[in-house]
């Protein structure tokens, strides 16, 4: 069977609920619709497959992509989103942070892993599709894929669900028919693609676009493994960027207060994630922060990351984007948390996790360009 094709009509999400997202999904024929997934892996996979049903169902379908320091709610990026002609909405993999209506008067469609229904959660009139508490959770990319697979021939797309569910979940994960997705899409072939992807995202170019134009021109992972594709040696040279960054950083000397252990320096490229990771792996009984200086003009993103169980976000206080997210990770629960603020704002938070005698000239921004 095809990865994300059972028996089980509650699996990835109700068979109601399905049916409902595709009746959304044919309303949309002949329209311009905006299709807007999250940056990441994952979100790229399930455009690209959301893209193809749309075509096929013969609607008008565009794709809009955050910028750097951006995210779905981001003003400058919900601007972008309104000049657009647009008469529908889908939005990918973003159900995390949810606040008014995006575009008001818009129909929007929402395929998301998560569920935030609710006095914080979506939005009134939004429609959403969700694989919240059907277990095992499916990432957004084989939740699209199996809403878009009655309108498109689907085995030729699996490859990009397993793609996803490898950049979500990890090649192992508890995914019906997954391993068996892996070996016709090439595991190796999936596993360096979520590589290149992954680093289109954390470059300080943000070749996120780029990225996703190689998934669109690709027939399958072994199309981009072997360059057979236009765009791939950039994304290679993303990932080289990327890793020399994190080499860089990861120097970086750390100051203590108590079990807290702050990295602080400057880079244009998001790799505040990939250094809390390493620091945390050489210091398992810290709180660990990455904190970059130089990623987005005027602010300090950071990653709070820590092997035991901690209120990050107790730490972290009324932060400014801050988000709170526990993942399991072979075995042990890795407590991580991430958030973006004003420089000003993020000395008085480490002054209050017990950081002395910083100042301005701390956090300034020395990021240049990569090479």
């Amino acid at each position: 069977m095809l990865l994300g094709h059972t028996r089980d009509a509650s699996w990835p999400a109700p068979e109601p609920a399905l049916a409902e997202a595709r009746r959304f999904l044919e309303d949309c024929r002949g329209k311009h619709v905006l299709v807007v997934p999250h940056p990441t892996a994952d979100g790229l996979a399930s455009g690209v497959l959301m893209l193809r049903a749309l075509q096929s169902l013969g609607a008008r379908p565009t794709a809009r992509l955050p910028g750097k320091g951006e995210d779905l709610h981001s003003e400058t990026f919900l601007e972008r989103l309104g000049t657009a002609p647009a008469e529908a909405l889908v939005v990918l993999d973003m159900g995390s942070r949810w606040g008014g209506p995006l575009l008001p008067g818009l129909p929007t469609l929402v395929v998301d892993r998560h569920d935030r229904r609710g006095a914080n959660g979506f939005p009134p009139g939004v429609q959403v599709l969700s694989a919240h508490g059907h277990e095992p959770v499916a990432n957004t990319s084989v939740l699209t894929y199996v809403l878009m697979s009655p309108f498109v021939v689907p085995g030729p797309l699996e490859w990009l669900a397993a793609l996803g569910t490898v950049a979500a979940l990890g090649p192992d994960a508890p995914m019906p028919f997954l391993k068996d997705a892996l070996r016709r899409a090439k595991r190796t072939a999936v596993v360096e693609t979520v590589s290149l992807l992954n680093a289109a995202t954390r470059s300080h170019r943000v070749a996120t676009p780029l990225a996703m134009q190689v998934l669109l021109r690709a027939g399958s992972a072994s199309d981009i493994l072997e360059s057979r594709v236009l765009g791939v040696d950039a994304l290679r040279d993303c990932r080289l960027e990327v890793q020399r960054e994190v080499v860089r950083c990861a120097k970086t000397p750390p100051r203590f207060a108590g079990k807290v252990a702050l990295l602080l320096f400057s880079s244009e490229t998001q790799v505040h994630p990939l250094v809390a990771v390493r620091w945390a792996q050489r210091m398992p009984d810290h709180v660990v922060i990455a904190a970059n200086t130089g990623y987005v003009p005027g602010r300090v993103d950071f990653t709070l990351r820590s092997r035991a169980p901690v209120n990050l976000t107790g730490l972290i206080g009324s932060g400014e984007r801050a988000t709170l997210e526990e993942t399991s990770e072979e075995g042990d629960v890795r407590h991580v948390a991430s958030g973006s603020l004003p420089p000003p704002d993020f000395l008085r938070m480490l002054e209050g996790m017990g950081f002395r005698g910083l100042n301005d000239r701390d956090v300034e921004r020395r990021g240049v360009a990569p090479g």
